[in-house]
């Protein structure tokens, strides 16, 4: 198959859509199939008229669609759109329904995605599919967390809390350092490591002051995804705060790669993590609540393998990536023949 992708964002830029996307391109590629990236915010939109894909697959339901309107390929190839989460989950999504009318499928990564989708646009139902995100599993190395907190100077029995997430609102980023600030009231040897894109200038304002007023805090900037991954092996805890996520690539990363999780039980966590099992879901707006978790992870390094190990497990068993791609060419070679 002759396969277009098309995402607002791309690598080297270190956003969930460009990894997505990156993992998709590479995978498809390594099955066979001639397939082409465009960015729908950098490459000339005629670029894809001249490709001629058999079908064109984008991420995010709004922002690809304008560029895709001047490609002049919708109406005339297969057009299936992945939803990514704040394109159904928040007021991004009022812009949605006139920019789907004219894809033959929707992809959303679990069943309360589509369960939400369904009933916010019920005219769209029957188009929805749901395919999980996939996550490629670290080979384990025994050595590898102490080598890296030594060349982190990170000293022998400091608690790191890991968060990786783009500064706006909705990821609730105050949440977390609010609950990390009590948690270290009776844990003082503790950090909590903050790394992510400055994507909204109100919140990425109220972040970094919070983050500058709070001892035992830390914000790193952008950073590479090696260096994330790297830090996901170093760290002790991760934590996820969202208000909403469709599936959080970062999260799956930390699961992946045996790192306790502490996330918000919201529904893009709970496709994720099993409560107790694979982690610890917490409510949202309940500060004490995500310092308690904290503090039981801080406290109890068997629990945290316990935890992260089972993680692991799951991600590998339930998130692969060859089990991602077998559903994209199934729904491709469906609609290609309709």
């Amino acid at each position: 198959m002759k396969i277009a992708l098309v995402s607002p964002y791309t690598l080297p830029l270190p956003r969930g859509n460009s990894l997505t996307v990156q993992r998709l391109l590479e995978g498809l590629r390594g099955r066979g199939h001639s397939v082409r990236l465009f960015n729908c915010t950098a490459d000339q939109p005629e670029e894809l008229a001249a490709f001629a894909p058999d079908v064109v697959h984008s991420l995010h339901a709004v922002h690809p669609h304008a560029w895709l309107l001047r490609s002049g390929v919708l109406g005339s190839i297969p057009w299936i759109v992945t939803m990514t989460g704040t394109d159904y989950t928040t007021d991004v999504a009022d812009g949605a329904p006139h920019t789907l009318a004219e894809a033959q499928a929707l992809i959303v990564f679990h069943a309360e995605g589509a369960e939400k989708v369904s009933r916010r646009w019920p005219g769209l139902a029957e188009r929805v599919h749901i395919i999980a995100q996939a996550v490629r599993v670290p080979e384990p190395d025994a050595g590898l967390r102490e080598r890296l907190r030594r060349g982190m100077g990170i000293a022998a029995g400091e608690t790191v809390i890991f968060m990786a997430a783009g500064l706006r609102p909705v990821k609730n980023i105050s949440y977390a350092l609010e609950s990390f600030a009590r948690f270290r009231q009776t844990c003082p040897h503790s950090r909590m490591l903050l790394a992510g894109p400055l994507l909204d200038e109100a919140e990425s304002a109220r972040v970094l002051a919070a983050v500058e007023g709070s001892e035992g805090s830390c914000y790193l900037g952008e950073l590479q995804h090696g260096r994330v991954l790297e830090l996901m092996r170093a760290a002790d805890v991760f934590l996820n705060t969202s208000l909403q996520e469709g599936m959080s690539g970062a999260v799956m990363e930390a699961m992946a790669a045996g790192l306790a999780v502490i996330a918000t039980d919201i529904a893009g966590n709970r496709a994720l993590i099993t409560h107790q099992q694979t982690g610890i879901l917490v409510p949202l707006h309940a500060p004490d609540a995500l310092a308690e978790a904290i503090r039981r992870l801080a406290a109890d390094p068997a629990l945290r393998r316990r935890l992260g190990g089972s993680a692991r497990q799951a991600m590998g068993l339930r998130f692969g990536c060859e089990a991602e791609l077998q559903a994209h060419e199934k729904l491709y070679a469906g609609i290609i023949a309709a």
